[in-house]
């Protein structure tokens, strides 16, 4: 393993170090051994622009190769650099027939190349079809380097403007072959150009803080395919054109902005990371209850990052505030860290993978960062119990009050309805005794009536107080005026103009006010104000009275309010909860 270490370190020198020499080279050469009929020889602006570009992607590379989490883009960056050169070597007037072969060869790699840092920008690909678009750009590109190695012969390719050497590597020579590998060239070039858009744009869509490096991507697409299409338009007019120059430069300008961006994105990185480490430091000292969510989000740059907190009594997951919220699944575009304390589960991290990868990020959590996220963990596991809790209590709440409706409507619908009966045929019985002249049977009967008429206004005060069918039929505001009318004290209603609320939070409403009012009347209170108002999606009550103070909340209130998530407040002669109604 120290060997493995030790040589991963060596690695970014022994890159950096070959990076300098093919610079060098780069620029010594063509000032030294005879010069260059390329498109950065064509004018000063050209040649300035061609150094730019490759240069800017090699320093770019390099500096990548600092940033342990950037290598691949900084490997990537270096060999774009490395080929962006490529058409110079092919180029070289006075240099051997083999590096002017394989110049040629290695061009068609650099869109490919390109593609690939576009794809990298986001961190490590996880998607199928990248992947399987990424292969099959570097088999295209590498399918028509082979070609150009094994099939073109530079004297009969019309598309040749350069000094057209001898291929000592030409396999099979002859026009049509040529031909078609010339054109086959430019199809590839358009091709490959098209997927670098099509790949930049969509990305800058979706990860606004790599436009500095989707941006210059697009622009280079774009003008890879414009100069394949003017290439096929004049095939033998040379590459010395005031379009083919336009285009060249803004080629050149477009590579060079992409190194800049890709040097950005490398800071961007190195960043997160000293922000990343800043946390855990913070974490491991004093964490703030709660925060740990925000504090990641603000350290990494990602505004949807989301802690995932492992229960293992309920085997699932939730978020900070004890909701349900399982990790992404592959495929999801996201980094998923698992953070383990003593080889045990804690937490699961969901973040953007371009920003720091899943192994990255639990590498810079310690053991003490760990202990808070095992700290955020019991916290969030707690407010999962409290809103099972919650759930249970509103649960019972909800079924006791359906079996009030229930209840009410069967006595309605039975007890109440025979003793209607019973009334209308002790009337008849009394009618008939009356007209037969039985005073005594009479009077017995107008009693039984009597008693009747009793038992049934006492039936529906019952069935009112445990459940008043007004508040289904007509909702909260018909079932208060209704109750200020059959109160045993005076009754004011104000702001009571609501729409029909849910169920549950009517039903609370009611019995909150009902059970208030009779509290004042205990109280000995001459009169009651009653508020009852819609704030968004709160419902707010307010009850007051003149009455003596209270001696003891109303704790039957309390029960009822917090068990479907509202709150109560009872002063000495007022009472004011707030329900939701969401």
């Amino acid at each position: 393993m120290a060997h493995w270490l030790a040589a991963s370190r060596r690695v970014p020198l022994v890159v950096t170090a070959a990076v300098v020499a093919y610079a060098i080279a780069v620029v010594y050469v063509p000032q030294t051994h005879g010069a260059m009929s390329t498109d950065g020889s064509v004018s000063t602006a050209a040649h300035a622009a061609d150094l730019v570009a490759g240069l800017g992607l090699l320093a770019a590379g390099g500096f990548a190769l600092t940033e342990l989490r950037a290598r691949r883009i900084g490997l990537l960056a270096c060999l774009a650099g490395v080929v962006w050169f490529a058409p110079d070597w092919d180029g070289w007037d006075a240099g051997p027939g083999l590096v002017r072969t394989l110049g040629a060869a290695a061009a068609p790699l650099f869109l490919a190349l390109v593609f690939h840092l576009v794809t990298a920008s986001a961190g490590r690909t996880r998607s199928a079809v990248i992947r399987g678009a990424v292969r099959a750009v570097y088999a295209i590109a590498a399918g028509m380097s082979l070609a150009v190695v094994l099939l073109r012969n530079p004297f009969l390719d019309p598309y040749c403007w350069r000094s057209c050497d001898a291929n000592p590597l030409l396999l099979v020579s002859g026009v049509g072959t040529t031909r078609a590998v010339s054109h086959a060239a430019i199809g590839v070039e358009i091709a490959l150009g098209l997927a670098v858009v099509a790949l930049a744009a969509a990305r800058a869509v979706r990860r606004l803080a790599d436009l500095p490096m989707l941006i210059p991507a697009v622009i280079a697409g774009i003008a890879a395919v414009a100069h394949a299409g003017t290439v096929w338009e004049n095939p033998l007019e040379g590459q010395h054109t005031g379009a083919l120059q336009a285009l060249y430069l803004v080629s050149a300008c477009a590579i060079g902005a992409l190194a800049v961006g890709t040097s950005w994105c490398v800071l961007r990185l190195r960043r997160t990371r000293d922000a990343v480490d800043r946390l855990a430091s913070e974490l491991a000292e004093s964490p703030p209850p709660g925060g740990l969510q925000r504090a990641l989000a603000d350290a990494l740059g990602d505004p949807v990052l989301t802690v995932h907190y492992w229960l293992p009594d309920a085997m699932s997951f939730v978020d900070e505030e004890g909701r349900p919220s399982p990790p992404p699944g592959p495929g999801s575009g996201r980094a998923v860290t698992s953070i383990t304390r003593g080889g045990t589960p804690v937490a699961v991290v969901s973040s953007d993978p371009a920003l720091l990868d899943g192994t990255d990020l639990e590498n810079r959590i310690g053991s003490a960062t760990r202990l808070a996220v095992e700290n955020e963990r019991l916290r969030a596991e707690v407010l999962a119990r409290l809103a099972a809790v919650r759930d249970s209590r509103a649960r019972i709440v909800g079924a006791a009050d359906a079996t009030r409706r229930q209840l009410e409507r069967n006595l309605h619908d039975g007890a109440q309805q025979r003793l209607l009966a019973l009334s209308y045929q002790l009337r008849l019985a009394h009618m008939e005794a009356v007209a037969e002249g039985d005073d005594d049977l009479a009077a017995l009967l107008d009693t039984a009536r009597d008693d009747a008429a009793a038992a049934l206004e006492d039936l529906r005060h019952l069935a009112q107080g445990i459940y008043p069918a007004v508040l289904t039929e007509a909702g909260l505001e018909v079932a208060l005026a209704t109750l200020a009318e059959t109160a045993a004290l005076p009754v004011e209603l104000v702001a009571t103009s609501l729409s029909r609320l849910p169920a549950t939070v009517e039903t609370t409403a009611y019995a909150a006010i009902a059970e208030a009012i009779d509290d004042a009347s205990l109280r000995g209170a001459t009169f009651v104000t009653v508020s009852a108002s819609r704030e968004d999606d709160r419902l707010l009550i307010e009850v007051g009275d003149d009455g003596r103070e209270r001696t003891a909340p109303l704790i039957e209130v309390d029960d009822r309010v917090g068990a479907i998530g509202g709150s109560a407040d009872t002063g000495p002669t007022s009472l004011r909860a707030v329900l939701p109604c969401a």
